[in-house]
């Protein structure tokens, strides 16, 4: 053992005697309408009521914190602590079998969306949501897993350790990563024997008695606190008073102590597994030890982004070898310690020289600190983000748990005068919080590269000795102080302004129709704080493209993201939208195209011009065109043309394009094609939710939309050609012999995963199906994660999803993971599942939750305002009238139409399915029994 962990293992065992009967301070500086207390037998919980607005639904986010993870495991229980968060969720001395599932599956909550939990390697964590009518249900949940009161049933013990194995196996290339990861992050730490994964031996073979043992060990009230957020009672507090103090206080810290810092400089090469990159990159990272003081903490998130604008400012020079750059606080990776990261996107994968630029400006600033203008424009940009935080149920309740983990409040929780005031903020505080983390002892150069990438690059080549010696050479070198940049406005002069020539209003949205023949439908502010959604759309897609140029559908988001708009070059445009919130990205998919994003109120105009600027201004970039078309390549595999190109053959427009030369393109066509696909705006339809001023949205909608000139007139749009399925030439019908006959002719890009799709001929598109195929693919969804986690061990990761267009009708599928062993048992399942559904339907308990669980999402629609925008999008283009704008659940689901479309739908031999990993075949004439019940 090395002599630091001798070290850490001495200082933990004197914490853990000496805080036997530990009193916690409460966290200074939190919001006043937070209640925070501590019960005498150490646990603290803190409280933030927060009534719902008008249309919002009322709910309540709960959390546990368990300051105990794999690090407190013994070396022959390595991977229990994570077995037991999953028994958890089998039973408790108050849940019988299957009820805490039934407590997450009621009331539109979904388990596994709505609930889940977490081992870490200091902590274990918790989270679900309930409606205020189960809120006793649920705290009475995590009064049982804070009072030693889970039960570990042998039977089920057994059922779910086989889950947690499939998971070790599932997971063996990640856990790999993390400990390459944490040997750099965190050398000669005990935590790296200690990572959550564990070891199959351990898992499978510790007797009942030891992993109990372990349970109360790790699961002590001292190192746990409760949150709650949301609708709460007023006597919440004497509720948790009475149903968490069973527990006595245990003889453990109430955390373990931070780690020492490591005094080197030190390089990482990889793509280190919490920030799975797609980009060549290159970040700076500081660690210092856990803050104690927040204003402190916040002065150093200032100094942290002067000097993100200070290098953004550069890099939108050419000159420079990176083209973006960001600040982050990764805090709480390994443990409670402080972590920083500058990370910068490089230029032609030249890492090395970026990574040398990257340091040169840190010594620059390290030296020469941060001017008056700059710290100025730095609060001016963190004050804005504060000003417009919305309040959420979520982000408070995850918000206060990181202020428990950390113990000082987190800034969105915290009472924000106490500790981030502007106007008492001086540019010697900065530049001292600045020193204070740059000066730290312990950093790290990490040299990042996109997961799947194959090129060499003189990243490959850096170490530790290669690292010290670039510093050297910086060190050495005179550098002049940073010369003042000014930025350039988004736009530099206003177009000449459109019209709305005809407007309807109808079921409370407005429909305008533009003088450039662009269509606008506007739905008003449902919520106080809702922000702006914004979808735009054109019929198109890859279906539009010529056969030849549809690998263009890969490149051109990236490079419209990437080029840049007007005269703006893309560093230059993130610098002049620094200070607003907003977001706008390109869409590109089968049957359409277009762009998606919101803002707040305040930034309703800048994110309208960007609007404007992408249609009517785009730029034209060489550079951004070979870089999208090198990230279109790296990013299309391992994922291919997916699986509909099985439903529909050659006539699916995404092919197996193997190489770079597949996306091969000039930027002039490139550029013609982005003008066919998007310079026509009588073909767009354009949808803003969320707009509390329908007279500025007007005005806006005539200045920047109608504003965007009409397409010339010997312009060619582009347009989608109609598709039809060929599975249906697979020759068997018979259920065994088909499915034969489909593992032969097809298959999947990663033999981990079984997929299952199917074309349904002859339905519409449109809001009722629609419906229809969410619900029922939550049926499916809901009854696998069930079926296959328990009786072939699969491990959470089941999707189900739908596609629907006019185009090419609409497309069921479903993926779940499994082993290799268990592949043949995992399809013999899914297809009774199937078979079942479609024979027996869906039972009462099932129906109700379906209308529950899409009431809750068209309730919660304007909290997500993209998706908003984007699913009244779908609901325009697909039906005739507004009949849509206020849809009813229960109306649309009706017994009839459910049970016609589970009958119709979700036939098994009517699908196909892939899975690469079913070496082995089970005798699959069982399925070509009849199913007489349902089991559900």
């Amino acid at each position: 053992m090395k002599k630091t962990n001798l070290l850490f293992l001495a200082l933990f065992s004197v914490a853990s005697l000496a805080s036997a009967v530990e009193k916690l301070p409460p966290i200074p500086h939190l919001h006043p309408s937070v209640i925070q207390g501590q019960l005498p037998n150490g646990l603290r919980y803190l409280i933030k009521p927060i009534a719902p607005q008008a249309g919002q639904a009322s709910e309540v986010e709960l959390r546990l914190l368990v300051n105990s993870g794999s690090l407190g495991e013994a070396n022959d229980e390595r991977g229990v602590a994570h077995l037991i968060e999953h028994m958890a969720f089998r039973q408790t001395k108050n849940f019988g079998k299957d009820e805490v599932k039934g407590l997450f599956n009621s009331n539109g909550m979904r388990w596994g969306n709505d609930s889940n939990a977490y081992t870490n390697i200091e902590s274990t964590n918790y989270f679900f949501k309930v409606k205020p009518e189960t809120l006793d249900r649920g705290l009475q949940l995590m009064a049982d897993w804070a009072n030693g009161d889970i039960v570990f049933d042998a039977e089920e013990l057994n059922t779910e350790r086989g889950v947690v194995l499939d998971e070790i196996n599932l997971r063996k290339d990640n856990q790999q990563g993390w400990g390459n990861f944490y040997s750099v992050l965190i050398p000669h730490s005990p935590h790296l024997d200690r990572l959550p994964g564990g070891f199959e031996q351990d898992v499978r073979d510790l007797p009942p008695e030891r992993i109990e043992a372990l349970y109360r060990k790790l699961y002590q009230p001292q190192k746990m606190t409760l949150v709650v957020a949301g609708d709460v009672p007023k006597n919440i507090e004497q509720t948790i008073k009475t149903l968490f103090a069973k527990a006595p206080m245990g003889d453990q810290a109430s955390q373990y102590p931070a780690l020492p810092l490591t005094p080197k400089v030190r390089s990482y090469r990889a793509s280190p597994p919490p920030w799975p990159h797609t980009e060549f990159g290159i970040t700076w990272n500081f660690i210092q030890q856990p803050a104690t003081d927040a204003a402190q903490l916040h002065l150093q998130y200032i100094a942290m982004q002067a000097m993100q604008q200070r290098l953004q400012k550069l890099a939108s020079k050419d000159e420079q070898h990176f083209s973006s750059a960001q600040w982050f606080d990764e805090s709480g990776v390994a443990g409670r310690e402080r972590y920083f990261s500058l990370y910068t996107i490089v230029k032609n994968e030249k890492l090395g020289d970026g990574l040398t630029q990257l340091y040169r400006e840190v010594r620059r600033a390290r030296e020469t600190g941060f001017s008056d203008a700059e710290v100025a424009d730095a609060i001016a940009s963190f004050a804005l983000v504060l000003k417009n935080m919305s309040v959420s149920n979520e982000t408070w309740a995850n918000s206060l748990i990181r202020s428990a983990k950390f113990g000082i409040p987190a800034l969105y929780v915290a009472e924000q005068k106490a500790i981030f005031d502007p106007a008492t903020i001086t540019p010697q505080a900065v530049n001292a919080a600045w020193q204070s983390v740059v000066t730290t002892p312990d950093q790290i150069a990490m040299i990042l590269r996109p997961k799947d990438s194959s090129s060499r690059t003189d990243g490959d080549t850096w170490h530790d000795e290669k690292l010290a010696a670039m510093i050297a050479a910086v060190d050495a070198e005179t550098l002049p102080a940073q010369v003042a940049q000014a930025d350039k406005p988004l736009m530099s002069e206003q177009p000449a302004r459109g019209q709305i020539v005809q407007t309807q209003t109808e079921r409370g949205v407005t429909v305008w129709t533009l003088s450039n023949g662009a269509q606008v439908l506007v739905r008003t502010q449902r919520q106080a704080d809702e922000r702006i959604g914004v979808n735009g759309r054109f019929a198109g897609g890859a279906l539009a493209l010529p056969k030849e140029w549809r690998f263009v559908s890969q490149i051109l988001p990236n490079y419209m993201m990437q080029a840049g708009v007007g005269d703006l070059n893309t560093a230059q445009l993130i610098q002049a939208i620094r200070n607003e919130e907003l977001q706008l990205q390109p869409i590109f998919e089968t049957a359409q195209h277009g762009f998606g994003g919101g803002a707040a109120t305040r930034s309703f105009e800048p994110l309208m011009q960007l609007i404007y600027l992408s249609l009517a201004q785009p730029r034209s970039d060489n550079t951004a065109r070979e870089k999208a078309t090198t990230q279109a390549y790296q990013s299309y595999w391992p994922n291919g043309p997916g699986f509909n190109q099985n439903l529909f053959g050659a006539a699916w427009p995404y092919r197996a394009w193997g190489s770079v030369s597949d996306f091969a393109i000039s930027t002039e066509k490139l550029d013609q094609l982005r003008a066919q696909l998007f310079g026509n705006p009588a073909q767009l339809r354009m949808v803003l939710t969320g707009v509390a001023d329908l007279a500025q949205a007007k005005d806006l909608v005539e200045r920047y939309i109608a504003s965007i000139p009409p397409a010339k007139p010997t312009a060619v749009t582009l347009l989608p050609s109609k598709i039809e399925p060929k599975v249906q030439s697979l020759s068997n019908t018979v259920l065994s012999e088909r499915l034969k006959e489909s593992l032969k002719t097809f298959t999947f890009h990663d033999d981990k995963y079984t997929v299952w799709s199917v074309a349904l001929e002859g339905v519409a598109a449109n809001t009722q199906n629609a419906f229809l195929q969410e619900g029922l693919n939550d049926v499916i969804k809901q009854r696998l994660l069930t079926t296959l986690r328990e009786q072939a061990g699969d491990s959470y990761t089941v999707n189900a999803w739908g596609e629907m267009s006019q185009y090419f009708g609409p497309t069921l599928g479903l993926e779940y993971s499994v082993t290799r062993e268990k592949c043949g048992q995992a399809l013999v399942l899914a297809a009774q599942e199937l078979r079942k559904l479609s024979q027996n339907s869906v039972t009462d308990t099932e129906l109700k939750a379906m209308h529950e669980f899409m009431q809750k999402g068209l309730d919660n629609g304007p909290k997500y305002p993209y998706w908003y925008a984007y699913s009244q999008m779908f609901h325009w283009v697909y039906n005739h009238d507004l009949s849509w704008v206020n849809p009813k659940p229960e109306q649309i689901l009706t017994r009839a139409n459910v049970d016609a479309a589970a009958k119709s739908w979700f036939v098994p031999e009517k699908w196909i399915v892939a899975a690469d990993a079913c070496k082995t075949l089970p005798d699959l004439t069982v399925l070509d029994q009849t199913v007489t019940a349902a089991s559900h």
